[in-house]
């Protein structure tokens, strides 16, 4: 083999041989993997929300009690915003058809008891239908939900 062919196979070898593309593919595919770690962070923590975002501020009390049953994925829980907006779990409402969603919800194997998330800034005139709505659904157990405080702080 002449000197002449051997720098030709090496120059040629030189061509063919791309350590950059390996490069780009390994930082390709470690962004990918970091995508999606993070979209599957992102889903959890979105899932774990309890209402999804709605704009309640409830009341603060010192002497609030513990209501697990809250949280429960079948629970009752009725919103009423400041502006006097309804949702039924996450789902827009009025109080003429809470009754009705009550008793659907009683049906399919709920808790007898409503929990109500109230805005401390909302008009009674706004809650009192509400809170007659769902004892014409047939619950009597109705639990406010407030946030808890330290006893002599104030909110």
């Amino acid at each position: 083999m002449s000197c002449a062919e051997r720098l030709r196979r090496r120059v040629l070898g030189r061509r063919e041989s791309r350590p950059l593309m390996v490069v780009g593919v390994a930082l390709e595919m470690a962004m990918e993997g970091a995508m999606m770690t993070l979209l599957i962070v992102m889903m959890l923590i979105v899932g774990t929300q309890l209402h999804g975002g709605f704009p309640v501020d409830v009341t603060a009390s010192a002497h609030a009690v513990s209501l697990p049953g809250a949280t429960r994925e079948d629970a009752m829980r009725i919103l009423v915003t400041r502006d006097g907006a309804i949702y039924f779990g996450h789902q827009e409402s009025r109080a003429v058809d809470i009754a009705g969603q009550v008793r659907e919800k009683m049906r399919g194997g709920s808790e007898r008891r409503a929990y109500l998330f109230v805005d401390q800034r909302t008009r009674y005139g706004d809650v009192e239908p509400v809170i007659d709505a769902i004892r014409a659904g047939g619950v009597r157990n109705l639990s406010f939900v407030v946030q808890q405080i330290e006893p002599g702080t104030r909110p």
